[in-house]
């Protein structure tokens, strides 16, 4: 799996899921400010993650993520992982 690859998901996932205007999606877009979600959307989001990926994600890992960019890091480190 490519960074391209989960930045795709990642955009596919808060386009459908959210609502989310590609437009506004980019790495560097911080998912709170930018893109309006709130502390249980970023939940949603690494569980639809969790499923479409098939990893693991736990919600303590969940506390730094605050990017685009840091979640498609997080996502490869751990599906390198695994």
């Amino acid at each position: 799996m490519t960074q391209e690859d989960v930045y795709n998901k990642i955009i596919a996932v808060l386009v459908d899921e959210f609502e989310v205007s590609v437009d506004d999606i980019s790495m560097e877009a911080n998912l709170f400010t930018d893109l309006e979600l709130d502390s249980l959307d970023a939940i949603d989001l690494m569980v639809t993650l969790d499923k479409e990926l098939d990893i693991e994600i736990k919600t303590e890992d969940m506390k730094d993520l605050r990017t685009i960019k840091d979640v498609c890091d997080f996502v490869l480190d751990t599906s390198n992982n695994e």
